[in-house]
């Protein structure tokens, strides 16, 4: 299916080849230039496929009239000392996604889709992306839940306030949310915004992956964080492609899962390991690079123990270049 979705474009390869859907980035020829990665899965069942499409990192910026009239320290601290992404400078970008979505079942940004939380950055991702997109899902990422961003003065707020905030912006649960395509697969968003995940996210994602697996749907996750890997390998992994200068990564033990990962942390990422026969992928950004790793999973096959890997994607932040996209289908 590579090189497919958008047929009727040309497009220029950046890296890799159509048959190495893995680490095959191209550009599109056209008046956006937006770069795109793309995954497929083949669930045997033929029909009409179904698309995804994964963005993640806008690092949507301004400040609003309401904004002025709060004047909060600590948002006109990061104001005055956070040069990147400032006064709607990364809204072109999400245009050029925007003017790609037709066709897409579901379009999905995996966190940071604010710089940081003043009023002005959630009105405009209300109105370019709730507003244009309206059953799009947004994941929570670290950067929604701050207003200090390089300021040196200190949030007055707490963090429940500020999730309160969120609130009346969201359009679906922000902690998680689920869906099935059809009779192919199931979508799941969850939250690890906060380098964690939430009390709760462990038993609705349980639920969830006892029904695909009695309907036989595959599944795929998506997130703000990446997981570890647990794969010795992977201690030093190249990007694909890097922006924001990252060097090597290490996806085998410095993410969620790892040692220092809370306990109810551990549980997902280790119901997520053991469920490895059908999470078929993890989409997440968080890293502003292009990075494509496998988790070490297994499953349990007639009572016997199976080692099986889950393809981790990591896809580089919308602010850069001309916008970047990964575009997923499910056949």
């Amino acid at each position: 299916m590579t090189g497919e979705i958008f047929g009727t474009h040309r497009k220029i390869g950046i890296r890799g080849t159509k048959g190495e859907p893995e680490g095959y980035l191209y550009q599109l020829d056209n008046r956006s230039g937006v770069m795109v990665r793309e995954a497929c899965f083949d669930t045997g069942k033929g029909g009409k496929p179904f698309r995804i499409l994964h963005v993640t990192d806008l690092h949507l910026h301004a400040i609003n009239e309401q904004d002025e009239r709060e004047e909060n320290p600590a948002v006109y601290g990061s104001l005055q000392h956070r040069m990147a992404f400032r006064n709607r400078s990364t809204l072109p970008n999400l245009e050029k996604v925007l003017a790609l979505v037709e066709g897409f079942d579901q379009v999905i940004i995996t966190g940071d889709a604010i710089d940081y939380l003043p009023w002005g950055g959630l009105q405009l991702l209300q109105e370019f992306g709730g507003d244009r997109l309206p059953g799009v899902w947004v994941t929570v990422g670290g950067h929604e839940l701050t207003r200090v961003m390089e300021g040196e003065v200190p949030d007055p707020t707490t963090l429940e306030s500020r999730y309160g905030i969120l609130g009346q912006y969201w359009r679906h649960d922000m902690a998680y949310c689920s869906r099935i395509l059809g009779d192919k697969a199931m979508l799941i968003q969850m939250n690890n915004g906060e380098s964690r995940y939430l009390e709760g996210e462990y038993h609705r994602l349980l639920r969830d992956l006892d029904a695909a697996r009695k309907r036989r749907l595959l599944v795929l996750l998506f997130q703000h964080e990446p997981l570890c890997t647990h794969n010795p390998a992977e201690k030093e992994v190249l990007p694909l492609r890097a922006n924001d200068g990252t060097g090597t990564c290490n996806f085998c033990d410095s993410f969620l899962g790892c040692a220092d990962s809370d306990e109810m942390t551990k549980r997902v990422c280790g119901l997520i390991r053991r469920n490895a026969d059908i999470i078929k992928g993890v989409f997440c950004g968080h890293w502003h690079s292009d990075f494509y790793t496998q988790i070490q999973g297994f499953c349990t096959q007639d009572g016997v123990r199976v080692k099986k890997d889950i393809p981790q994607y990591v896809l580089t932040g919308n602010m850069y270049d001309n916008g970047h996209v990964m575009a997923i289908t499910i056949k």
